[in-house]
Order: structure tokens, then C-alpha cells, then sequence
């Protein structure tokens, strides 16, 4: 029964991708590196035609957090959004289909590796002059997001003294993404999940621990989830289990010493009740992010609350990234 729901809910959400007019696809961006994506038509090598306006609208790239995968995180997202963006939603490396024979487990080489994916229009020929990259990210893809945005505003300045094609990187929106993370926040999250350390939580090894993820994940999460379902979800999540550890193990935003203002807009979405990333978390980012950087909280929301679906049909990171791309919130699915 358990793998019944997950295998079908997996298929409701890669019918969403491709009906958002997404499609699958990999590159391999070194010799060490593929990584896997879904991309809409325009960008990819396979587009004979490409109209005027089509070259005109924006790339919007979704950058997912831990879990089961993107098609998961922005199932809910990637319709509305599609009507007014060109989508690219990479998959994150030890995620999916992405490796790499590279020793590095920073957020900052997964940037590179999606940044390598976006440079040049090698992988992604629809991705040329003219068109705008505005990248949005959730909780651990929002760390990723920033570290992508640095990485592109390298290749700008790049390509400004040597020329070459490229998109000029519009805005960037982190969800629930706690940029300044040290060590006490550690320790407060596994004293809140009642562990030993952070990455038995963040990467469960049981049904147990998956669903006391799941209640600080979630405000007001489900009281009961079968226990066949569970544990086709934490097959479904923690594939690559090691390696996952390495990435929480390796990431480098300790305490902010490395986190500067970036020189564009950044949107920052946080749920109000945010367990694993507390609210006020949001305001220090913003500190640091500088004045070109706005929080917008979204009410009765926790860390999963405000990118995926849950309870509400509105989808509250559709209509906020809409928004801080200055376009019209579209309709909620």
C-alpha cells in the first residue's frame, strides 16, 4: 500500500513538471559532474523554433532542499509560475540522478555545478543574451541559491571582459534558508528534534526519526501516517544516506563568517513557525543580506509550509516570487 501512495504521488508530481511544459533532461558539466534538471523547451538543445517572446521572458531556476527530490519540493509551484518564467529546476548533487567523482561536499560546489550547467548555452542553448536568471531556493536550496548567485554574477563580470552570451541575473529569492548557520544553532535544533546530532534528523535513518522530522517540519503536521507509507518515504528521501552527511557536515555558512551583501534584490520567505529555522533567524539574514534584502513571513506556516503543498490550495512561494520579480502573482493552483 505504502508503495502504491508514494509511487503514485511521484507520478502526480513529474505529470505536473511536464504539463508545466518541463522536460528531463542531464549534462555533463565536467569530467567529474552530470547533473540532471528539468528544463522548459525553450532552453534545451532539442528547440528548433523559439519565438520573440519566448526569448524574452524570464529563466525562473528552482533550487530544491532535502527530501525526496525537486519534483516534490515545487510540484505546487511549477504551473503558476511557468506562465510567466521559463523554469529550470536542476537537481542537486546525491540527489536523483546528479553525482560527482569530485571530493567537494560544500553548498558552494553544488552552486558551481548549476552555474557550470547555466554557463556558455552549452547545456542549455535557449539560455542566450537578453534573457534575465532569477534563482529561488528552499531551506538547504536557498543556501545553494546564494552561493549560485554569486557564481553568476562572476560569469557576468566574465563574460563583460571577454565577451560571450549568458543571462543577466535578475533576483533571488531564499525560502526558510538560514544563511548565517553556526554551531549553536545546531545544538538548539537537535535539542528540539531530541538528538545527538543534526544530521541524524536531517537525513533519518528510520520511520521514527522520518516522522519527528516531519512534525517540526510542518505546523500542525498529520497526527498518523502509516507506517508502510512511512517507510516507502524514507526509501524515497535518504538514497545516498553518506553522502548527504557529507553535504551537512561540509557546509561552510558557519555563523555567517562568509555571508556578504549581494548587489541585487533578495526576497527572503519564512514560515512563522518555523522549527527547524526559527523566524527570527530571518531577520539576521536580512541584517547581513544588507538593504536591498525584504523578509515576508507567511502566517500559520512552518519550515515546509511556505514551498510545498500542504493543506492550502494557495501557493504562497509562487505568488511571493512573482512578486519580487514584479510580474503579476498568478492564479494559485
Amino acid at each position: 500500500m505504502g508503495f502504491g501512495v508514494v509511487s503514485l504521488l511521484d507520478a502526480v508530481f513529474r505529470r505536473a513538471f511536464t504539463s508545466a511544459g518541463l522536460r528531463p533532461g542531464s549534462a555533463a558539466v565536467d569530467a567529474d559532474t552530470t547533473i540532471h534538471f528539468w528544463a522548459h523547451r525553450s532552453l534545451l538543445p532539442s528547440t528548433t523554433a523559439t519565438t520573440t517572446e519566448q526569448q524574452k521572458r524570464p529563466v525562473l531556476v528552482l533550487v530544491h532542499g532535502f527530501g525526496p527530490g525537486p519534483t516534490w519540493q515545487w510540484a505546487a509551484q511549477v504551473g503558476p509560475l511557468s506562465r510567466h518564467f521559463d523554469l529550470l529546476v536542476p537537481t542537486l548533487l546525491f540527489f536523483g540522478a546528479s553525482r560527482t567523482r569530485a571530493p567537494a561536499r560544500s553548498e558552494a560546489s553544488q552552486a558551481a555545478a548549476v552555474a557550470a550547467l547555466l554557463a556558455g548555452g552549452q547545456h542549455l542553448p535557449g539560455l542566450g543574451p537578453g534573457r534575465t536568471v532569477h534563482v529561488v531556493g528552499a531551506s538547504y536550496g536557498g543556501i545553494v541559491a546564494y552561493h549560485l548567485a554569486r557564481a553568476l554574477l562572476q560569469q557576468q563580470q566574465q563574460q563583460r571582459v571577454g565577451g560571450g552570451g549568458g543571462g543577466a541575473l535578475g533576483k533571488v529569492v531564499v525560502c526558510n534558508s538560514d544563511l548565517t548557520k553556526g554551531p549553536e544553532d545546531d545544538r538548539a535544533l537537535e535539542a528540539r528534534g531530541g538528538v545527538e546530532e543534526v544530521t541524524e534528523l536531517m537525513v533519518p535513518a528510520d520511520t521514527k526519526m522520518m516522522r519527528r522530522l516531519t512534525a517540526l517540519s510542518f505546523h500542525r503536521p498529520h497526527k498518523y501516517m502509516p507506517e508502510c507509507i512511512a517507510r516507502d518515504l524514507l526509501r524515497k528521501s535518504v538514497d545516498r544516506r553518506e553522502e548527504k552527511i557529507e553535504l551537512i557536515k561540509g557546509m561552510t555558512t558557519a555563523e555567517g563568517s562568509q555571508l556578504t551583501p549581494l548587489p541585487l534584490e533578495v526576497l527572503i520567505i519564512w514560515g512563522e513557525f518555523d522549527q527547524i529555522f526559527p523566524l527570527e533567524k530571518a531577520y539576521i539574514v536580512k541584517e547581513k543580506l544588507g538593504e536591498k534584502a525584504t523578509v515576508k513571513v507567511i502566517p500559520n506556516s512552518g519550515s515546509r509550509g511556505t514551498c510545498q503543498p500542504r493543506r492550502s490550495p494557495s501557493s504562497s512561494t509562487a505568488s511571493s516570487s512573482s512578486s519580487c520579480c514584479s510580474l503579476p502573482t498568478p492564479t494559485p493552483l
